[in-house]
């Protein structure tokens, strides 16, 4: 009789075992989240906030355009978010993402930085007709790949508004992605550099120099979308949290502006 009583409250633990166990395997899922490069502080961020929702987070941040082109391929994120529209679009053509679950997330701005070099402030209005190729004295200006990484294509694309674009291209330093062109400024390894708002916070070692004027480029806008085959209820909540207010607090923080 008392071994019959053991072996139930043996089986009874051993069930309550497993059912915990089970519980801790479902609060552990983890959700895939393939960002630019630019908003990393804002996913560390929001990190410890998804983890209270029992989710961890896998955030792998690179330029726009690599991280579009490995979904195209295959590659296992979730969730996307672009620093622009062109890519998104890249995806949504292509039939990769969720189209019903695309919003945009955040807007930014373009500045001009200058790294740890002391530097005289711009002796004129930053606008057209700016000597940027006399400024920089022979030396480099950081610029993420102007032809695929949104950063990049929006610097060139101001810098040409500007009438500015012929006259500094022998001095470029294109890098992999924006947080590349921080860093070479950072370092003091180029004089000045092309970068979001957002980014100029993300260092000590680099002033704004002067913000570009925002009719010199299209809008600076962050869209974000589920991968079609990974709509499930924990990635649905890492969307939701983006566009939250504690998410919109986020990317504010960041130095980022609100979605629109």
């Amino acid at each position: 009789m008392k071994s019959r009583r053991i072996s139930r409250l043996f089986l009874g633990f051993m069930a309550v075992l497993a059912l915990a166990i089970s519980s801790d395997v479902r609060a552990d899922e983890t959700v895939t989240i393939f960002a630019a490069a630019s908003t990393q502080p804002v996913l560390e961020a929001l990190t410890p906030l998804l983890k209270q929702r029992a989710i961890t987070l896998n955030a792998v941040h690179a330029g726009s355009s690599t991280l579009a082109r490995q979904i195209e391929h295959g590659a296992p994120a979730d969730i996307y978010i672009s620093a622009n529209v062109r890519w998104m679009d890249h995806l949504t053509d292509r039939g990769v993402i969720v189209y019903d679950s695309k919003h945009t997330v955040a807007t930014n701005q373009l500045v001009l930085i200058a790294g740890p070099k002391p530097f005289a402030t711009p002796l004129m209005a930053f606008g057209p007709g700016y000597p940027l190729d006399t400024v920089l004295q022979g030396e480099r200006l950081a610029i993420a790949d102007p032809d695929h990484v949104p950063a990049g294509i929006y610097g060139r694309e101001a810098l040409g508004t500007m009438k500015m674009w012929a006259k500094v291209q022998n001095n470029l330093a294109p890098t992999r992605d924006v947080t590349s062109a921080l860093m070479l400024v950072a370092r003091g390894e180029a004089r000045l550099g092309i970068v979001y708002a957002s980014d100029a916070q993300r260092s000590d070692k680099v002033s704004v120099f002067a913000p570009f004027p925002q009719r010199s480029h299209s809008p600076i806008t962050y869209p974000a979308a589920i991968i079609r085959g990974h709509d499930r209820p924990a990635v649905r909540t890492v969307m939701d949290l983006l566009t939250s207010p504690e998410g919109q607090a986020a990317f504010m923080a960041a130095g980022f502006e609100g979605a629109p």
